[in-house]
């Protein structure tokens, strides 16, 4: 069974009762869904690749991780009513997703529990990352795995505030320090959550691994408690490699653990906009992705500007809504020598190529 068919009204009821404890069920709350009629605004949950890959100490690797949202919609988590686990003795914190709607309703759905950082002193959302270091075979044997059970998301780094719906700036921009409340956490479309290099549980041990090479995997979500878009892009990857040298033990970022596709642009749709006016356009290509965001350069005249861009899922094209301002009254010239527009893209992380598509979009007056 998929995630999906367990998620939000898809929800098999009777599974739920068998698969949860008797004192959570009456924690639980009302299954939801969005009013007829609309449409469920889900956030997607990508992972960026592995950054910032080096040694910490003698015997352990660092390395930073980022997630962020290119869905349709904000990634928001709000806390139910704390329970007590009649096994253990210790409070429990539930966590709800909040799914919204196109018409501004909402509803929420169970999405796991929070727990208590003492040393981040804050309340964070747990089982939201897996950090995992492989050897780079075809079946690696005894992987080594990070667990981080805690996470206190929030918008950290803008990675693409160009796509639709996105934020121009962060939302969710505090980690609160109470203890043990659990306040609302998440991220806004375009932004990422940064946990760098330096932040207690950004290491793994490799002191005692064979020299080699391995595959380090971010793997956000890995026991699909999140409603989302798509559940295929919640994994990233970097093959590190793993040696002696003269001053002792080092790793080494050696790329992506699988060939990364060169993104291509062919064409713009339609050609040519007047200045002071907006329109939506199509852009044509190949292995175009939501980490990269769009350029327009190297024309004359008033430089247009372009926002709201959607790629679809093979990755064959964007759209997006182009805005040309109003050529200055009285400037000599107007439009300038050569009034045409280069249509490029540039990738935010991931190592994909920069690509750009020259004379491409023509302003006239």
């Amino acid at each position: 069974m998929t995630r999906n068919d367990r998620c939000g009204a898809e929800f098999d009821r009777r599974l739920i009762w068998a698969l949860l404890p008797v004192c959570q069920l009456l924690a639980l709350p009302a299954f939801g869904a969005c009013p007829a009629g609309t449409t469920e605004l889900r956030p997607d949950v990508r992972a960026l690749p592995p950054r910032d890959i080096a040694m910490l100490n003698a015997t352990s690797m660092k390395f930073s991780a980022t997630s962020w949202n290119a869905g349709d919609g904000i990634l928001e988590l709000v806390p139910r009513n704390p329970f007590t686990d009649p096994t253990t003795g210790t409070t429990k914190q539930p966590v709800d997703q909040r799914i919204y709607c196109s018409d501004g309703s909402h509803y929420d759905r169970p999405a796991g529990n929070a727990a208590y950082h003492a040393t981040h002193n804050h309340v964070h959302y747990n089982d939201y990352a897996n950090y995992i270091l492989e050897q780079d075979v075809a079946t690696p044997q005894n992987p080594r795995k990070g667990t981080k059970t805690t996470f206190c998301i929030m918008d950290t780094t803008g990675v693409n505030i160009q796509i639709k719906g996105a934020s121009g700036a962060p939302i969710y921009d505090w980690c609160p320090t109470q203890e043990p409340g659990f306040n609302s956490q998440g991220m806004a479309v375009g932004w990422g959550d940064t946990y760098g290099a330096n932040l207690a549980g950004q290491s793994l041990a490799v002191g005692d691994l064979a020299a080699g090479m391995y595959r380090l995997r971010h793997v956000f979500d890995p026991k699909g408690l999140l409603l989302e878009t798509s559940e295929g892009d919640n994994e990233s990857c970097r093959r590190v490699e793993i040696g002696d040298g003269a001053e002792g033990r080092y790793v080494a970022d050696r790329g992506p653990c699988t060939a990364v596709p060169v993104p291509r642009i062919d064409s713009i749709s339609p050609a040519s906009m007047k200045a002071n006016s907006c329109g939506n356009v199509t852009i044509s290509g190949a292995n175009l992705a939501p980490e990269m965001r769009v350029t327009i350069s190297g024309g004359t005249g008033p430089a247009p500007n372009i926002s709201g861009t959607k790629f679809d899922a093979a990755g064959n094209f964007i759209t997006g809504r182009i805005c040309v301002p109003q050529v200055r009254k009285g400037k000599k010239g107007g439009l300038g020598t050569s009034p045409v527009w280069d249509i490029g893209i540039t990738a935010v992380y991931g190592g994909y190529a920069t690509v750009k598509k020259v004379d491409l979009l023509r302003v006239t007056l």
